[in-house]
């Protein structure tokens, strides 16, 4: 199954989780039904504003819904003696959306963190809460990175600035810069679970 039919198959399924009607998704979320039913055959790519739409009516984020949408190939780890090099083109898409988003997975080799590098698009302020079962360490690379958090605190991390969002925080990002933001993000997870 590709990503854009695995991706409609989720918000279906939610949506029935939901108990609800296309006509009532359709209605809270501000989309057409009969747009959100091209989602859900996956006979469009969405853009994110309309994802995050539907995350929202949903009760979802959308790193839980794009969870296991997008393939992961497999990829081979340079070792040299007692180090790894991972290159720029050897990065695992985990999900993206043209103009606003990519999430890349850099390293999967260790059971207790995961590396992930993320680019904002230029101009992306539209963004969507997250909540994660794990802790993440972030730090911004390139740009400016706005965090908004539940309870409605905002922070803005300029280049070489880091953050820890413990797990279980509901979260939102967006670039504040006026070019491309990069960060990368540590997810660590607990070895005492």
């Amino acid at each position: 199954m590709d990503n854009t039919k695995l991706l409609g198959k989720k918000i279906k399924d939610y949506r029935k989780r939901n108990m609800m009607t296309l006509q009532q998704l359709a209605e809270k979320s501000g989309i057409s039904a009969g747009y959100i039913s091209k989602i859900e055959r996956g006979t469009v790519n969405s853009s994110l504003k309309n994802i995050q739409k539907l995350c929202e009516v949903l009760d979802t984020t959308t790193d839980e819904l794009m969870k296991d949408c997008f393939q992961q190939k497999e990829y081979e780890e340079i070792q040299i003696d007692n180090y790894f090099i991972f290159t720029k083109n050897e990065r695992m898409p985990i999900y993206g959306f043209v103009g606003a988003l990519d999430f890349e997975n850099i390293y999967t080799g260790n059971p207790y963190f995961k590396v992930n590098v993320m680019t904002l698009s230029e101009g992306m302020k539209n963004h969507s809460y997250s909540i994660h079962s794990y802790d993440e360490f972030g730090i911004v690379a390139k740009g400016s990175l706005g965090i908004e958090f539940d309870n409605k605190e905002s922070y803005t991390l300029e280049e070489g600035e880091c953050i820890l969002i413990k797990s279980n925080t509901k979260h939102a990002v967006t670039n504040c810069s006026n070019e491309e933001c990069i960060s990368y993000w540590i997810q660590i997870t607990n070895c005492e679970k």
